[in-house]
């Protein structure tokens, strides 16, 4: 937590990834559904998927303001393996991309240094450009 907001403090460039979009979003003063079954509020997409990690199970839309955006576009087949998730953004993050079921799957700050997914690209990246082009992005900004 003390490396996330020590990082955002410098403007160090940081990927979330999962996890990491969970930690990154308490470190800086959100919180998490610790259980989307039986926390969030209406019906849910499978987010813990049975299909291979390499393979999409669902869409997320992302932002068309956002840095995301530039660098993967919009309505993004995605993997998800993950039973918490995002519940609400601290300031100073926002939410640029989600679930058809309304459930968080990106965030970024302003300047984009901190950038976070809910999916795993890194299982992704060798059968999709879009995957790939995420950790391509993260490089040129470091």
């Amino acid at each position: 937590m003390a490396l996330v907001r020590t990082a955002v403090a410098k403007h160090v460039p940081i990927l979330g990834i999962c996890r990491g979009a969970q930690i990154i979003n308490v470190a800086l003063g959100g919180n998490v559904y610790q259980d989307l079954a039986s926390q969030y509020p209406g019906k849910i997409l499978k987010h813990h998927q049975s299909a291979p990690g390499d393979q999409p199970t669902h869409f997320v839309s992302v932002n068309h303001d956002s840095k995301l955006f530039k660098t993967i576009g919009d309505n993004v087949f995605v993997n998800s393996r993950h039973h918490q998730a995002i519940k609400d953004v601290p300031e100073g993050l926002q939410i640029v991309a989600t679930a058809s079921d309304g459930v968080i799957e990106a965030i970024e700050n302003k300047d984009a240094s901190v950038q976070a997914v809910q999916w795993h690209p890194e299982n992704m990246w060798q059968h999709d450009s879009r995957q790939l082009q995420i950790f391509k992005d993260f490089i040129d900004r470091i």
